[in-house]
């Protein structure tokens, strides 16, 4: 059998250390509830007060003041913002128009407030739409090795927002991401546009506990625009999410420890009930290079999404704001770290991971498990009935799909070669298989 260890335990030379409209099914009730009535009778005059009352549970459990410091985006960038969201629409898109976008680019450049927050208030534009800004003190050639690299999962650049993705397809065609696209930076002679379908499923939100699953349909655009290179991903949501499922965030967000409980609900007390779906949502993150010889990108997120029932949008903007300084803080801590290994070796991890058997996936997968009931065991947020119920006693780590194994194994190696690992987490990541016989 293969050891797998080295792939947590080879240092790099670089280490010094060694989201829809939620359509909501009510709870089963029982025969006599005054609530209910029985198919065939009239409606009784509870219905509406039970309405009002989830209504007003969600209202104190999700709504949060808005934020008094939010500036309006200004209308000159309303065109570009429009035809992005156009070009991802239209996977037909082959040329771009620079002049639509050059005030977009232009906005991005301006200099401002640190954290000064911005959304839209236009009936023009999707609404909520809320934007973001940070700065990467990295080339702009350098984060496409990472974040486009055909051999590594596309997610490796936001273990907190992500738990793993994929591409379907790619310019009509099931293939994978075109190879050392990096390259064509220096060799533009056209804009490039390739257009595909990309499968995502989620970290459990902040606000609700839930995670989700979805395709999307992603369009990614390099170009020269007023002498600067910008790399543009759009993303807009083809269908109805799967029902959202109750996650756990253990611990500080920035450690990213996380249980998928595989249940239908959302985490919060009175509303676990809900069977909720992100229903639509489109994003833009526009990269834009400094100068040519600044290893500096300053990045640029616009982001919409609805959520809520029976037809009400309960998105806040400060929802989608948190989400987004979430990504990018993720984000500039990965790809500024100074144990980061360079992409090869993290492409040659995630082979290795790929050629893992089922049986030592889900080996791991108790041990990362387990890992997390030592550590949080005792926490209030920790699902212990869960854990009793899905690991100890349950079938759980057999109804993970590959992809879902293979992404608790990255993650792992993530932590491990960022320095990130606890004791129990390097335990975890140099163990052998279960001596219980590898499938749990």
């Amino acid at each position: 059998m293969r050891d797998f260890s080295r792939l947590f335990t080879t240092r790099s030379p670089y280490d010094k250390h060694g989201s829809g409209i939620l359509h909501v099914t009510p709870a089963p009730v029982k025969d006599d509830d005054p609530m209910t009535h029985s198919p065939g009778d009239n409606p009784r005059p509870g219905r509406p007060s039970l309405l009002l009352a989830v209504i007003g549970l969600w209202l104190m459990v999700f709504g949060t003041p808005l934020e008094a410091a939010e500036r309006p985006l200004p209308d000159t960038i309303q065109p570009g913002v429009t035809y992005l969201q156009q070009v991802v629409d239209n996977a037909g898109a082959t040329t771009i128009d620079h002049r639509k976008l050059a005030p977009l680019v232009d906005f991005i450049m301006q200099d401002k407030a640190a954290g000064e927050p911005y959304f839209s208030t236009s009936d023009r534009l999707l609404d909520p739409l809320v934007y973001h800004e940070f700065e990467l003190q990295q080339s702009l050639a350098t984060i496409l090795q990472y974040a486009f690299h055909p051999d590594i999962p596309s997610h490796v650049l936001a273990l907190s927002s992500i738990r793993f993705s994929y591409w379907k397809e790619v310019d009509g065609r099931p293939q994978p991401f075109p190879d050392a696209i990096a390259k064509r930076l220096t060799d533009l002679d056209a804009p490039l546009v390739i257009h595909g379908i990309e499968h995502e499923e989620i970290a459990p939100d902040l606000f609700s506990g839930a995670y989700y699953s979805y395709d999307l349909s992603r369009t990614l655009i390099m170009c020269r625009i007023g002498g600067r290179m910008v790399w543009i991903s759009l993303a807009r949501q083809r269908d109805l999410s799967d029902v959202g499922r109750k996650g756990f965030v253990l611990g500080p967000d920035d450690d990213w420890n996380y249980i998928y409980s595989g249940e239908k609900g959302i985490n919060k007390m009175g509303l676990g009930w809900v069977e909720s779906y992100l229903y639509d949502a489109f994003s833009a993150i526009v990269y834009i290079q400094v100068d040519d010889a600044t290893p500096r990108v300053r990045c640029g997120l616009f982001k919409w999404l609805r959520a809520g029932w029976n037809d009400m949008n309960f998105v806040r903007r400060s929802h989608i704001r948190r989400g987004l300084e979430r990504y990018a803080e993720t984000y500039r801590q990965i790809l500024e770290a100074p144990q980061l290994p360079p992409p090869s070796r993290i492409a040659a991890a995630a082979e290795e991971i790929r050629s893992m058997s089922r049986s030592q996936l889900q080996a791991h997968g108790r041990r990362h498990l387990q890992s997390l009931e030592n550590r949080f065991g005792s926490d209030r947020q920790f699902p212990d009935k869960w854990y009793a119920q899905a690991i100890e006693n349950g079938p759980y780590l057999e109804q993970l799909t590959r992809p879902q194994l293979e992404a608790m194994v990255f993650l792992d190696y993530m932590k491990e070669v960022l320095g990130r690992g606890t004791a129990q987490a390097s335990e975890l990541a140099m163990g052998q298989d279960d001596p219980r016989g590898g499938t749990p």
